[in-house]
């Protein structure tokens, strides 16, 4: 059996763990500036700045098909310079766990900004008239989120032992693990997930859960900005049009995650095995399937037909004047049975 290359990073040199929560944050941030240009920051300058150039042509400002090809096509050159940037620059930097440690603190930073975001409104409507109140009370919570997470990267060696034991599955790398073998069981297997995955997105597309196209309102996803008075934004875009973007990007990462589940060692030796099992299975004929499939059928025909005969026969017999041990009748009781059943 041929063994295919496979790539590890366990060569890769140790470092301390403020270098790997700095390289966390420093990562951090820069994904989620970046995230946030592409879905809400571009779009947003996009609209104002087309509006605001061709004001004195209606036709144009108003054609959205032009500008929304326009943006698209803007979008996606920015995207592929963003996407080599940044593979460029994590090939540079070989630490272990990094990736993963980006990963994690990204959504930490994500999920305490939303806190944040909920609780401002709250404060807004709680405290309206004092301000550096909310304030303090909302960059209070925030910041003890951030700082929890920064505390664990920083504090507590297991994490960096669970960060680079989730990188080390491939769940942040391109390689695949051992690429040419179980090629057809890997095959169904994404094929499966794709399936499962891409049929609920459909189905949540359909059912309106991302929002719909509105006429009166554009379908934004935006944070509310407590305090803000009429001085700064009552608003921070986060994703222009949702029910656009949202599928599409749930979309990609579907499509990763299932070509990325076949390539995790534990799995895909395991789908591996699976292959070199059904491959030593003696597969029957046609003509032999024909004649088996015919033998069961006939059989199962013929023993239904015994037990129904003998049934019958044995209610006879049983509910007979000089026997009588059945003393219930069978359609009477089924009958009254299906009355009570009824809801």
């Amino acid at each position: 059996m041929s063994v295919a290359e496979t790539h590890s990073i366990e060569h890769l040199p140790r470092h301390s763990q403020p270098t790997l929560t700095f390289g966390s944050v420093v990562g951090a941030i820069a994904v989620l500036a970046g995230l946030w240009f592409v879905f809400a920051g571009l779009p947003t300058a996009w609209g104002m700045g087309w509006d605001s150039v061709f004001k004195d042509s209606p036709d144009v400002r108003q054609n959205l098909f032009l500008s929304d090809a326009l943006l698209i096509l803007i979008e996606l050159i920015i995207i592929g310079v963003l996407v080599y940037a940044s593979y460029n620059l994590l090939q540079q930097h070989t630490q272990p766990g990094l990736r993963a440690g980006i990963f994690f603190l990204a959504a930490v930073m994500f999920v305490a900004l939303a806190i944040g975001s909920w609780l401002g409104t709250v404060m807004d409507e709680q405290f309206t008239d004092n301000p550096p109140l909310g304030w303090t009370v909302l960059i209070g919570a925030i910041g003890a989120i951030v700082a929890g997470a920064i505390y664990l990267y920083v504090m507590v060696p297991g994490w960096t032992g669970f960060l680079e034991a989730v990188e080390q599955q491939g769940w942040f790398h391109a390689f695949p693990y051992k690429g040419n073998q179980g090629v057809r069981v890997r095959r169904g297997t994404i094929v499966g997930i794709l399936a499962i995955g891409l049929c609920a997105l459909i189905t949540a597309v359909q059912h309106g859960l991302f929002g719909r196209e509105r006429i009166e309102a554009a379908n934004d996803w935006y944070w509310s900005v407590p305090y803000s008075g009429q001085a700064i934004p009552p608003f921070i875009p986060l994703m222009y049009k949702v029910h656009i973007l949202l599928p599409i990007l749930l979309a990609l990462v579907i499509i990763w995650v299932a070509w990325r589940a076949v390539n995790i060692p534990g799995f895909a030796d395991f789908l591996i095995a699976t292959e070199a099992e059904m491959n030593k299975v003696s597969w029957t004929n046609r003509r032999r399937l024909f004649q088996d499939t015919i033998v069961v059928l006939t059989t199962v025909f013929l023993m239904t037909t015994f037990l129904f005969l003998v049934d019958v026969i044995l209610i006879r017999v049983l509910s007979a004047p000089g026997i009588q041990v059945l003393l219930i009748d069978p359609k009477s009781a089924e009958k009254e049975q299906r009355e009570t059943a009824k809801w």
